[in-house]
């Protein structure tokens, strides 16, 4: 088969927007709106028969809820550990880093949710 007849479709990150780094198992963004905490939920979806999965990011320490620092680097992105999530979503099927859209769906004065598109 001639492959030259094909161009390559190298993936770009966009670093400017949320993305998915594979072997940190994180996800890095500046869309993000900075909160103290942040847990990770999921909620089951009967229409499509999946898990959905949220990122929420609160100020106060979440009740009854396994939570993490929220944490920011020298680049101003958030970075939210995905370990917990990887291996029972779609995420670990990715084979290079990617960028990946999140839906804010809610917002009030102490907390903000965001469903990850996957």
């Amino acid at each position: 088969m001639n492959l030259n007849a094909y161009d390559d479709v190298s993936p770009v990150i966009n670093k400017q927007a949320t993305w998915i780094d594979i072997n940190k198992i994180q996800l890095l963004s500046r869309e993000i709106k900075y909160r103290k905490y942040v847990t990770i939920s999921k909620r089951f979806n009967p229409e499509t028969s999946e898990y959905e999965y949220y990122i929420i990011l609160l100020d106060n320490l979440p009740a009854n809820r396994s939570y993490a620092n929220t944490k920011k680097d020298d680049y101003g992105r958030i970075k939210i550990n995905l370990t917990a999530i990887w291996f029972d979503s779609s995420l670990c099927s990715y084979t290079h880093n990617t960028n990946i859209t999140l839906k804010h769906i809610e917002e009030s004065s102490d907390g903000d949710v965001y469903k990850l598109e996957i």
